[in-house]
């Protein structure tokens, strides 16, 4: 049973980080009006804080009662196929799609380390190049899913509680020695983990208990209001200030985790409860829920051709009419690929899922989520 509200979450966040792109890819060719406000990189950085709240309760929901050796290798299978796949047939598009330049112009010079990087979705020393600059976040999903792993491969019983003590002392690390950490050690002890620890907060929550609806709205609004005041302002948004201080890392988990999480909250258990919702049961909105990872994946490929485009006819529309137009495009191209290939890869990978032999679970299995971001 997928939870609607999820899909419908997934679906919202993806859509904020291609608006978000569109804004910056216009960058290249003319100023509009968006590209002056806060909210044309804060769009995208808040649909990253929702992807890594949603990532942490659906992976403790989906698995936080599986212990062993065997589940623990069919939950690593599970996100392997889930994520893998679909990246390395974005990243064989993005080569081929590029080879022409790649004959007239200078030829990159890729490292074994940052192939490798991109082969596994896990950081290395130096700071590798990424083959988009999104899957900056799908390194955070494979790290949290690794302890994940490693949690069920030694039947912990309490993984709620080890998954806070492990990702609160490595951003404690982090703080103690952020000024002398830097590279790979920065990302596995960035404050951004935090924000899957409030998502297997709320999962533990929603296994726990089932809040009447007013109780959810007090949730959701609140977090709405929090999130929109962040947007628009821009206050501690990471994604704008290029290296972001220690500081910001650690205020932007706090203010903008918190103003996720409360969203999420929200919706799981207004949906738990029972009520049901125009943006829970839209078909639109579902399916781009279910598109969510290929639309974060493949959107920048997207931007790519219609850069592209323009650098061959010239650039001749309205910045600002232009940036929705591109994001639209972006948004039924991505869905294209969803279809045509990562829905496929998925039912072909499907036959070989290991079998799982944990205890039964009682709570809905939740739709699987990108990586993200992700992100």
């Amino acid at each position: 049973m997928h939870l609607k509200s999820i899909q419908m979450l997934r679906g919202l966040a993806a859509l904020l980080v291609v608006y978000t792109h569109s804004i910056t890819q216009m960058g290249i060719f003319a100023i509009g009006w968006q590209q002056r406000t806060p909210a044309s990189t804060s769009l995208g950085t808040f649909g990253v804080d929702l992807f890594f709240v949603i990532s942490g309760f659906i992976i403790y929901l989906s698995a936080g009662r599986l212990s062993g050796r065997q589940p623990s290798l069919s939950f690593l299978w599970h996100r392997f196929r889930r994520i893998n796949p679909a990246y390395y047939a974005a990243v064989l598009i993005t080569v081929i799609t590029w080879i022409p330049s790649f004959l007239h112009h200078s030829r990159p010079s890729l490292t074994g380390y940052q192939l490798l990087s991109w082969a596994i979705l896990l950081p290395f020393p130096n700071q590798p190049a990424r083959p988009f600059p999104q899957s900056w976040s799908l390194y955070f999903e494979w790290f949290f899913y690794l302890l994940f792993f490693l949690l069920i491969l030694i039947r912990a019983q309490k993984k709620a509680m080890l998954l806070c003590l492990l990702l609160s002392g490595l951003t404690l690390l982090g703080w103690l020695l952020r000024d002398h950490l830097s590279g790979v050690l920065l990302s596995y002890t960035d404050p951004l983990l935090l924000e899957f620890l409030l998502g297997v907060g709320i999962g533990v929550a929603y296994q726990k208990a089932t809040p009447d609806k007013t109780t959810a709205l007090c949730l959701l609004l609140p977090g709405i209001a929090f999130g929109l005041v962040l947007i628009l302002t821009g206050y501690v948004d990471y994604a704008a200030i290029l290296p972001p201080p220690a500081t910001v890392r650690y205020l932007h988990a706090i203010y903008w985790g918190s103003a996720a999480a409360l969203i999420v909250a929200g919706c799981v258990f207004l949906e738990k409860n029972g009520t049901s919702t125009l943006f829970f049961r839209h078909r639109l909105l579902l399916l781009l829920g279910d598109a969510s990872y290929s639309l974060y994946l493949f959107h920048m490929i997207v931007f790519g051709w219609i850069a592209s485009f323009y650098l061959r006819v010239g650039f001749f529309p309205n910045p600002d009419l232009a940036i929705p137009i591109h994001a639209a495009i972006a948004v039924a191209v991505s869905l294209v690929f969803y279809k045509v290939i990562e829905v496929p890869l998925l039912r072909w990978l499907k036959r070989y899922d290991l079998p799982k032999s944990g205890p039964p679970r009682s709570e809905p299995t939740p739709p699987t989520p990108p990586r993200s971001a992700k992100p």
